[in-house]
């Protein structure tokens, strides 16, 4: 900003320039001053120069403030974290559900998923929300349902749940933490070991006794076999006689106790977390999430049928005591998983082992 100063007859005879921050030209009038007021002042011309720069600091004094703010650049709002991104993660999946037509109802009912969960997945309420495992498997049934790439989403899902404190962070973040550079210097470590003249000591004591032990090792090997051979040599002939057979004993054979089939008896022991909805002959017994180490015992007289089981590779099953083989992957989500009679028959036909 180039200032000039000029009196107030426009006569520029004297002129000041300063420079400022962005190059505006501004006039300032300054009161023509006669030499009657110089000489009344008792300056006679030389505080002139003085008066005006009060002047000017006086007309800046009004106006440099307002300059200086409006030329400062404006602080940027901070953006949005890892609460915001979750948050439409959950707007996006109810928009793409709304776009196809389709109810929570009608999602809860082909997926067996609690109408509560879907709810507040869409809300990105965490607090109803189970363990992130399973939301995860909720998050892939609904995107298939819609038609949505299931991967994907579930990806989506973590990378938007991994900068929210709220959420758990899956393996590969905390891997990925653990994998950051960190300061390695080697500190200093003082000297350690054994004085030289020690070690010849203790090396020259240990090979005198290794030498030692050898040959008393070595006279009692021979020693040994000299008095076998003095046993040998005066031990008599004796005529080998022929042995009777032995008359085996019959034994009582072991009979195996009747197995009790006249009730189902399902046994559920939970691994890892996972949610549980079953029915025994179409009642529900049990709809909950069971924690790892939990251990369930429902009866039933026709079948059981599993609803949602939410971790297949985080429960056991045994049927009648018969060992049910692992159902499926960690995370796989499975529904109308059932057992009757028909299925304890196949069980213990390609039954390996039984549990005591």
């Amino acid at each position: 900003m180039v200032v000039s100063i000029r009196d107030s007859q426009g006569a520029g005879d004297e002129s000041a320039h300063a420079a400022l921050g962005g190059g505006v030209a501004v006039a300032i009038p300054l009161r023509a001053r006669s030499r009657a007021d110089s000489r009344a002042s008792g300056d006679f011309g030389v505080s002139a120069p003085l008066h005006r720069a009060v002047e000017i600091a006086q007309y800046f004094g009004g106006c440099g403030l307002t300059t200086m703010a409006a030329g400062m650049p404006e602080q940027e709002s901070p953006s949005p974290g890892g609460a915001s991104q979750l948050a439409s993660f959950g707007e996006e999946l109810r928009r793409e559900r709304e776009i196809r037509g389709i109810s929570l109802k009608e999602i809860s009912d082909a997926t067996k998923i609690s109408k509560r969960f879907l709810d507040a997945l869409e809300r990105n309420d965490h607090r109803t929300l189970p363990a992130p495992v399973f939301t995860r498997g909720f998050v892939r049934e609904y995107a298939r349902y819609v038609g949505l790439n299931a991967e994907d989403m579930v990806n989506r899902y973590n990378f938007a749940a991994a900068t929210d404190d709220r959420i758990e962070k899956p393996p590969q973040i905390e891997r990925y933490a653990s994998s950051l550079p960190r300061d390695i210097t080697p500190r200093p470590q003082p000297k350690r070991g054994i004085p030289h003249a020690r070690v010849n000591r203790n090396a020259i004591a240990l090979v005198v006794i290794a030498l030692a032990l050898a040959g008393v090792a070595w006279w009692a090997v021979q020693h040994r076999l000299a008095e076998h051979d003095v046993v040998a040599d005066n031990t008599p002939v004796t005529t080998a006689t022929t042995a009777k057979p032995a008359v085996a004993v019959p034994r009582p054979v072991a009979t195996t106790p009747p197995v009790d089939d006249s009730k189902l008896r399902l046994e559920v022991q939970a691994t890892d977390n996972s949610w549980i909805s079953l029915k025994a002959d179409g009642k529900s017994v049990y709809n909950d999430e069971m924690a790892r180490g939990d251990r369930r015992g429902f009866e039933a007289t026709a079948s059981f049928r599993f609803e949602t089981i939410g971790n297949a590779a985080g429960v056991t099953l045994r049927l009648n005591g018969v060992e049910v083989p692992q159902l499926g992957k960690e995370g796989k989500v499975l529904h109308g998983v059932t057992f009757n009679r028909e299925s304890l028959d196949r069980l213990r036909a390609g039954e390996p082992k039984e549990r005591p």
